[in-house]
């Protein structure tokens, strides 16, 4: 058997990404008008290290990202799978 491989962290790249993100917090689906079932699914869910779940918490991702700017891009770049509704909520449709 092969040695299966550890994901990494979404936004900084640590491999110990022991924990799932929902990039846009579920405590904010009111806030941004979307049923808490649109924000519950995988398209809004990422492999983070628990110091980057930890700091973000429930921040408004848009203020996480732009604080981040280098998460930005490595969110973009491994998070393939993102709904257009999470990227538009997050600020990274454009």
């Amino acid at each position: 058997m092969g040695h299966r491989r550890r994901p990494t962290c979404a936004y900084c790249g640590a491999e110990n990404a022991d924990t799932i993100d929902h990039v846009v917090p579920l405590s904010r689906a009111r806030e941004f008008r979307v049923p808490r079932r649109i924000l519950d699914n995988p398209s809004n869910r990422v492999p983070c290290c628990l110091q980057c779940n930890a700091a973000k918490a429930n921040q408004h991702p848009r203020q996480w990202l732009d604080d981040h700017p280098e998460y930005r891009r490595r969110l973009l770049a491994s998070a393939r799978y993102l709904s257009d509704t999470v990227r538009r909520l997050a600020g990274l449709d454009g």
